[in-house]
């Protein structure tokens, strides 16, 4: 079967540089060590079924191309795949999809953007030459990210973060969606929180595809711009979708309006947003909730039910953790109903 073929039953155009990655070998298995991943490439017979089969499944939409599995069934893919497509998803064992890779070019310099990680320790980043990386984006920024130091670590140094941020910068201007985060972090981590300067990169970064960064944004703008509340809720709803980031987003806009945040108190709203939640098992909307009913607020006060919702969210985080946070206030409780344990 030829590309022309291949390109018709799936009904995209395949990626020029998927093509150029695999070259002669699109009919063979490629096995592919990237971060901490063993990748199979499908052969291109298997890479049609696959896709096929994870379209028909509404796993993935007619547009996306997979490609590629690991050995926990996680996939790689392009979204809406086009000739020019050169961004990489990850489809994970939740079937959310998240940002993962800038191209291709990044397995393939994957051992030498190593190599020069590890010797920005030995040889010293300014001796470094970056000529091998200087044209992949993902392999740049990947190497930057590793030579940006945080100031509560040994190695702390402004010489190497100023690097690293011209890095961003560059990477950013191309396009990587993880690079404009990382320059929004530094607006934020500054003694003086660049407002517009964080909101700008964010919104950049989301331009390009990162999608936590509309939570981010959201969450910023509650915290440091309040005035601008219709917008965080926006970003919060268009969440909703995003089964990585959904319950993230139904619980923060469930606090906005049980607080009143920007003038937004809802306690109908905050209650059915909390309850959404909760239904899902997340242990932070459960404790919400029996806070809720323990000071009656948005809901008739029902103690004996804020202690049994209470010790679900204690049991619920233990298993996730392994260890407990609401013990204190569930004593607290015992005491109040004459719970004898």
């Amino acid at each position: 079967m030829n590309l022309d073929t291949i390109e018709n039953k799936l009904g995209i155009e395949i990626p020029n540089d998927y093509k150029e990655y695999r070259g002669t070998d699109l009919g063979k298995e490629k096995n592919v060590n990237f971060k901490i991943d063993d990748w199979l490439f499908w052969d291109i017979m298997t890479t049609v079924d696959k896709t096929i089969s994870l379209r028909n499944k509404g796993v993935i939409t007619d547009k996306d191309f997979a490609f590629a599995i690991n050995e926990e069934d996680q996939v790689l893919l392009y979204q809406k795949s086009k000739k020019s497509s050169t961004k990489i998803s990850h489809l994970d064992e939740e079937n959310d999809i998240i940002f993962y890779a800038y191209s291709l070019t990044e397995f393939q310099n994957f051992e030498k953007t190593q190599r020069l990680i590890e010797e920005i320790e030995t040889v010293g980043f300014q001796n470094q030459d970056l000529a091998g990386i200087i044209n992949c984006t993902g392999s740049l920024f990947n190497y930057a990210f590793e030579l940006n130091t945080s100031e509560y670590d040994d190695n702390f140094s402004k010489k190497r973060n100023k690097k690293a941020l011209e890095l961003f910068f560059t990477t950013a201007e191309r396009g990587h969606p993880e690079a404009a985060k990382e320059i929004a972090d530094y607006y934020y981590y500054q003694d003086k929180v660049d407002i517009d300067k964080v909101i700008e990169w964010r919104e950049k970064a989301i331009e390009f595809g990162n999608k936590e960064d509309i939570y981010e944004l959201a969450d910023f703008i509650i915290d440091e711009k309040v005035e601008d509340i219709d917008r965080a809720i926006l970003l919060l709803e268009s969440l909703f979708k995003e089964q990585w980031y959904k319950e993230r987003a139904i619980l923060k806009l469930s606090r906005i309006y049980m607080r009143g945040t920007g003038d937004k108190l809802n306690y109908e709203k905050g209650i059915e947003y909390v309850k959404i939640c909760a239904d899902s098992n997340n242990y932070n909307a459960i404790s919400d909730l029996a806070f809720y009913y323990y000071k009656g607020k948005g809901v008739e006060k029902d103690v004996s039910k804020a202690y049994d919702l209470l010790v679900k969210a204690e049991n619920r985080i233990i298993e996730k953790t392994g260890s407990g946070m609401w013990g204190d206030f569930i004593t607290q409780l015992e005491k109040e109903l004459k719970i004898k344990k």
